[in-house]
């Protein structure tokens, strides 16, 4: 899923552009893509969700991600230019603002509880959010942001599923997305790669582009469905 790599200074490729040292070029750009496509659903979630509180959320979880993985392209990138210190500050940022969007998606999901849930499991987002911080904080290990974004996402996936087998097209569109994310994980332990250019973070960088952009498609339709039912005339 949308794991944080582990806060050391690693990299396979190295080019030098007009004299940059850029590293690991493609998981650089492809970074830079994620970033792109993330913002572009926020904006377009944002524009056309009205006071739908569901899409707007889902739409700042897209910024998160998105976020997260431009702050990517110095962790990648130009960690030349960084000291280990340098490169352990901004990689926990890194993973702070990830673990903001996926809280985002949580919250995107409980808005839409029974009154009777809704406050109580709002109440556990934030929880889950503070104790995701301290930990990444204290403990400093990608294993914490794992388990984040697995408490996060992984529930969601299995209720939109289901509720996809019942018919709410959207919600199968958001549960494959996250299902797609989840095979970064795969690609990540297996360490899946064409070659040292483009290895398993550029693979697991273009999952998670294809992971939002069914993620943003399945927040339209349930939007579209949400106001359907709303205005039979629409």
């Amino acid at each position: 899923m949308y794991f944080c790599h582990a806060a050391m200074i690693k990299y396979s490729t190295e080019i030098d552009v007009a004299g940059i040292i850029i590293r690991d070029p493609v998981t650089a750009l492809t970074n830079v893509l994620i970033f792109a496509t993330a913002l572009w659903w926020f904006r377009h979630l944002q524009k056309h969700s009205g006071s739908y509180v569901h899409s707007r959320f889902w739409g700042r979880f897209a910024l998160g991600i998105g976020s997260a993985s431009l702050i990517g392209v110095i962790v990648h990138g130009f960690s030349y230019y960084t000291n280990d210190y340098q490169h352990l500050i901004v990689w926990l940022i890194m993973c702070i603002v990830q673990g903001v969007g996926i809280s985002m998606a949580q919250v995107a999901v409980f808005s839409n509880a029974s009154q009777l849930w809704r406050q109580g499991l709002l109440v556990l987002t934030a929880i889950q959010l503070v104790f995701f911080v301290v930990g990444m904080l204290l403990i400093q290990s990608y294993e914490i942001a794992k388990l984040h974004v697995a408490l996060g996402l992984l529930p969601i996936m299995i209720a939109y599923g289901l509720q996809g087998l019942r018919g709410e097209r959207g919600k199968s569109w958001i549960a494959a997305g996250i299902l797609v994310s989840a095979l970064t994980a795969v690609v990540h332990t297996f360490k899946l790669s064409f070659s040292v250019w483009f290895n398993y973070n550029d693979i697991a960088h273009m999952l998670i582009v294809s992971s939002i952009i069914l993620i943003g498609n399945g927040v339209r339709m349930t939007g579209d469905e949400h106001f359907g039912t709303l205005n039979p005339n629409a």
